[in-house]
Formats: C-alpha cells, sequence, structure tokens
C-alpha cells in the first residue's frame, strides 16, 4: 500500500538515504559512475540541507510510503519547479512515483500554478513524459557529466463555470 504525507524534519535521515540511494543504484546511466559527477550531484544530498529545504515555506514536500518503508520524496516550490523527486531503487515502477506526482499536482492547484516544471536526468524522461510533461528547450551540463533536461506541464484549471446547484435553480 502507498501512503503519502507531508514531509518533517523527523524524515531527514531516510530521506536522504532515499535520495542518495537512487541518484547512486539508479542514475547510472546519468552520472556514467564519473566520480566528480557523482560527488557534485550528491554534495547538497545532506540531512542538514533536506531540513532547510522543507523549512522554506515557499516549498511544498511529500514523502511517499510503500508497505510502510519510506519509498520516496518530491518537492515543490511555490515558484512551480518541481525541485526534488526521487524514487528508492527497491520500489519504481509500483506507484510511488505517480502518488508523489499527484500530491505535487494538487498543491500546484491550490496555490494556483498554471504550469509546473522541472530539470530531468535521462533516466526520468520517460516518467515525465507519461505524466504529461513536454520538453521545453535544449538539455544543459549541470554536476559534471550530469545533463538536464527541462520539461514543462500545463495544469488543468477547474472549470467553474460548470458546476450547477439547487441554488442556480436546477434541480
Amino acid at each position: 500500500m502507498i501512503t503519502v504525507r507531508e514531509a518533517s524534519s523527523a524524515d531527514a535521515e531516510a530521506v536522504i538515504e532515499v535520495v542518495r540511494e537512487s541518484i547512486r543504484q539508479s542514475c547510472t546511466m546519468d552520472h556514467r559512475n564519473d566520480p566528480y559527477t557523482l560527488a557534485k550531484w550528491l554534495e547538497n544530498k545532506t540531512p542538514q540541507q533536506f531540513v532547510s529545504w522543507i523549512s522554506n515555506t515557499n516549498n511544498f514536500c511529500v514523502v511517499a510510503g510503500l508497505n510502510e518503508n519510506l519509498s520516496g520524496v518530491g518537492l515543490l516550490h511555490r515558484g512551480g519547479e518541481v525541485r526534488l523527486f526521487f524514487v528508492a531503487p527497491g520500489a519504481q515502477r509500483q506507484g510511488v512515483g505517480k502518488a508523489i506526482h499527484s500530491s505535487l499536482e494538487e498543491k500546484a492547484a491550490l496555490w494556483g500554478l498554471r504550469v509546473v516544471h522541472l530539470q530531468s536526468t535521462a533516466l526520468a524522461r520517460p516518467f515525465y513524459e507519461a505524466l504529461g510533461y513536454q520538453s521545453s528547450g535544449a538539455a544543459t551540463l549541470r554536476a559534471g557529466l550530469l545533463q538536464c533536461y527541462p520539461y514543462e506541464k500545463i495544469l488543468l484549471q477547474p472549470d467553474y463555470s460548470l458546476r450547477r446547484t439547487a441554488a442556480d435553480g436546477l434541480h
């Protein structure tokens, strides 16, 4: 069973372990086991940094559990950027990522955002495309060999004009 809830500082150690293991094990096609790239990518992935991210009121961060094990994390900035999105290697392709994304998208809608955007790894591109994201530019190099691909998704806004109630004279 998958559960999603807002992250807390008590999650810091477990979240960072998921993030670091996901980068090390699942993202090898992105970092290509290059020591410099891997070190640069991991350098700010610390429990202390995570606590600072979730302490920022402009960030909304959720964690997902799969069978009661913390298995993923996602962070959305109020400006519409998904800044953190990782699923534990053993929990991929089981709905954890979709559950995290759904929660982030709900928050984006509550914030009134019309577009969300992110920088994807090569590995994650098919996942984001399946969720409706579209490429929004050329790849850029970050942290050595790591190529990041910009993506965006236009969010559907609720159409309140279609809602009718008894107060509208309809029964």
